[in-house]
């Protein structure tokens, strides 16, 4: 059979399935290398336990992650333009100029930087990886599904482990109960950082922008999940109290519903329903109480000016190179980390790396309107309806919080602008095809009128 399917001249295609199980495990080892560091191996004292041990080898995923994607390219015989051409790669170059700063600390403080600045390098490589493939489409839609499923099983694992490790819990009993108004952090759970209620924030506000976008796109009982995410995690949202994740939230969801073309009509009702409902409710006067949790109003939604201004002073000591990755934790007075993603790019790759670092975003929110806004004619990869709205959710996060590091925040964002890239150039490449085939129908007209008559 396959002797008649060639000798026929049909192109035999190679299924997306098994190069996708492959892009979907070496991002699987990216989350599986989270929320540790090499400070665990540099331990004189490394493995003192059996969890030091764990956290220790799970810091290598990240970079067995970044090597076999960087392994795979070669064999592939290098990246294709498109797969470099936007904001993945201007984050590439913002890596590579934190990486050369990185080498130029002191010993100890140079290996954990490097570390950093190559795990923060691993998603762009992993997603250069999956643009080079002959059908990029089918493994980049699997691959957001398991950052959404990733997401939603983060919120779930801490509303569940909040009563055990210190916590509240989100029902009445024996602890304290999370409720609107309460906020929590949990400094140290098995060895790692604990969550806070701004970490829990941000998982919920994707999982509902993702249940929001999907929820118009999917049928059957995959809706039927969706439709079960998004209240819940909006509950846990509202719970969490976190001020930058709401804002961020209310945004993206905004951009989702505008984008998705809903009726004028159907959009001035129910803001009207929905605001006289919070009038009546009181919900105004205690959101204000909330919002300002009972105190002076906090522009900056964080109240982390001073550790602004530090950071800001240290930027100044090297302002064109930077100082490596995670600086703010290596020059902030008590290791600080600065929570604003200018400031944190700025700090460990200087004005040149910083200058990439913004031009992504730019890039990005360029491609998104031209994709989703002006809307493309062909339609040739049909657009994720949530990618708008949690793209809008990390930019605005960029104020109080940071992607500008190895973090959760970095690995829900990374196929987002990844995304964005694979469907403008599939957008660009056939109109450039369409554009080339009207540019010869053109000649063969001329060419007929010109020849002479028989």
């Amino acid at each position: 059979m396959i002797g008649k399917a060639q000798s026929r001249g049909t192109p035999l295609r190679r299924s997306p399935h098994r190069s996708t199980l492959l892009y979907l495990v070496l991002w699987l080892m990216l989350w599986a290398g989270y929320n540790t560091g090499p400070y665990y191996f540099l331990d004189p004292s490394f493995p003192a336990d059996t969890r030091e041990l764990i956290h220790g080898v799970r810091v290598f995923f990240p970079i067995l992650a970044a090597w076999l994607a960087l392994m795979l390219l070669l064999v592939r015989g290098g990246m294709k333009r498109p797969a470099i051409m936007g904001p993945l790669g201007l984050f590439s170059f913002f890596t590579l100029v934190g990486l050369a700063t990185s080498f130029l600390l002191p010993a100890v403080q140079a290996w954990q930087a490097v570390w950093w600045g190559v795990a923060f390098g691993a998603p762009a490589a992993i997603l250069v990886l999956v643009l080079t493939d002959p059908q990029p489409d089918y493994a980049m839609k699997k691959l957001l599904t398991l950052s959404w499923v990733v997401d939603i099983a983060m919120m779930v694992a801490i509303i569940l482990a909040l009563p055990f490790i210190g916590g509240p819990s989100f029902v009445p009993g024996e602890g304290p109960a999370l409720h609107m108004g309460h906020t929590f952090t949990v400094n140290d759970f098995a060895g790692m950082a604990g969550p806070r209620s701004t970490g829990l924030g941000r998982y919920a506000g994707v999982a509902a922008l993702a249940a929001l976008g999907r929820l118009g796109q999917e049928r059957g009982w995959v809706r039927l999940f969706w439709a079960m995410v998004l209240p819940a995690s909006l509950y846990v949202l509202v719970v969490a109290r976190g001020r930058t994740e709401i804002l961020a939230f209310i945004a993206g969801a905004f951009v989702i519903l505008v984008l998705g073309r809903m009726s004028r009509l159907v959009m001035l009702s129910w803001g009207i329903v929905a605001t006289w409902l919070l009038a009546t409710g009181g919900f105004f006067q205690r959101f204000w109480q909330y919002a300002t949790k009972g105190g002076r109003f906090d522009p900056t939604l964080s109240g982390r000016t001073i550790t602004w201004r530090q950071g800001w002073e240290v930027f100044n000591t090297s302002p064109w190179v930077g100082l490596g990755f995670q600086a703010d934790r290596w020059f902030l007075p008590g290791a600080r980390h600065i929570h604003n993603g200018l400031l944190h790019a700025l700090l460990e790759s200087g004005l040149m790396g910083t200058a990439a670092f913004v031009a992504a975003f730019a890039v990005a929110l360029a491609f998104m309107v031209g994709l989703y806004w002006l809307g493309p004619e062909s339609r040739r990869l049909p657009l994720a309806a949530e990618v708008p709205g949690i793209l809008i959710f990390f930019t605005i996060m960029n104020v109080t919080e940071s992607t500008a590091y190895f973090s959760a925040n970095w690995l829900l964002l990374a196929p987002v602008m990844a995304y964005l890239q694979l469907a403008f150039w599939k957008e660009r490449t056939f109109r450039f095809g369409v554009a080339q085939r009207l540019r010869g129908i053109g000649r063969s007209r001329r060419l007929v009128v010109a020849s002479p008559s028989t």
